[in-house]
């Protein structure tokens, strides 16, 4: 259990389930919020909940009564966010949780050791052979990175002006339970990934529940009016194709649209299909066979 039991206490507590863009560094060239409270809301959530407890019950269960966090209920929300850097990230992670038994466990972990930084207390740790950082921004607000670097950052960060709001995140119908935005060109992307997004300066993307129905948005944001139209066309033939090889798809009420903006240097894509639809979907691929496994 000891692998599981770091990341489980480090991605478990979140309060704030909505972005809070000023927790994120202006200089940060990619992030990712998740609202947890709103993904347990959704129907495919519940299903994702209820199968995850029906398989991994008693370890959840032991997870509870040694951490005080059952870190598939006890969740708000993550916002991650980085440099551009590989594996170089911040994660700022808020929730409801005992920080002193927490404090007591991260120091008895390996090498621990503590640095006093105004206000705050930096802790630090060896899991798995690599150094660990983190720190308490409040009782219900935990910080962690591998970098002490990016952690200082976010310290300042968070005691100055973040990120100024992004129109893109509250352009949805509702308030989205996964948001996103990178700036692709300097973030440090393997090659398989950089064949195809090398081509785009900007990607964002959405995803919410909007009563019975899924919603997706991704905005791509090119220097070539020419790439944009050929994303475009991508979008549209990856939809047709999806389509043709599956029939769940195919019979589904969706509605997709790729249109271009500023004279094709934008790529505006939007997503809508129902819920159960998506749920059928996740049946017949097993998903939820998979999770817990």
């Amino acid at each position: 259990m000891k692998p599981l039991i770091l990341p489980l206490i480090l991605s478990a507590s979140v309060h704030a389930a909505e972005l809070n863009p000023s927790h994120i560094s202006p200089d940060a060239n990619w992030w990712l919020h998740a609202d947890l409270e709103a993904v347990r809301d959704t129907e495919i959530g519940k299903r994702v909940v209820e199968t995850i407890e029906d398989k991994q019950g008693a370890q959840l269960r032991a997870v509870k009564r040694m951490f005080s966090i059952n870190p598939v209920t006890d969740l708000a929300g993550i916002t991650l966010y980085g440099d551009g850097g590989k594996d170089r990230a911040v994660a700022i992670i808020q929730g409801s949780f005992d920080r002193a038994h927490l404090e007591d466990l991260v120091a008895a972990a390996d090498d621990y050791s503590s640095e006093k930084k105004g206000q705050f207390t930096i802790h630090s740790w060896t899991d798995k052979e690599k150094r660990q950082h983190a720190f308490f921004a409040a009782d219900d607000t935990l910080v962690f990175s591998h970098f002490e670097s990016l952690l200082k950052t976010a310290m300042d960060t968070l005691g100055g002006t973040g990120m100024d709001p992004d129109p893109f995140v509250a352009a949805g119908s509702t308030a989205p339970f996964l948001v996103g935005s990178a700036n692709l060109s300097e973030v440090e992307m393997d090659d398989d990934g950089s064949k195809l997004l090398g081509h785009a300066e900007t990607l964002k993307i959405a995803v919410a529940e909007a009563g019975d129905r899924m919603e997706g948005r991704m905005l791509i944001e090119t220097a070539d009016p020419a790439d944009g139209e050929r994303f475009r066309k991508v979008m549209d033939g990856m939809i047709a194709l999806g389509q043709l090889g599956n029939a769940i798809l195919r019979d589904a009420d969706m509605r997709f649209e790729a249109r271009a903006e500023d004279g094709g240097r934008r790529v505006n894509c939007t997503l809508s299909l129902p819920s159960t639809t998506m749920m059928e979907m996740m049946e017949k691929d097993g998903a939820f066979d998979r999770i817990g496994e």
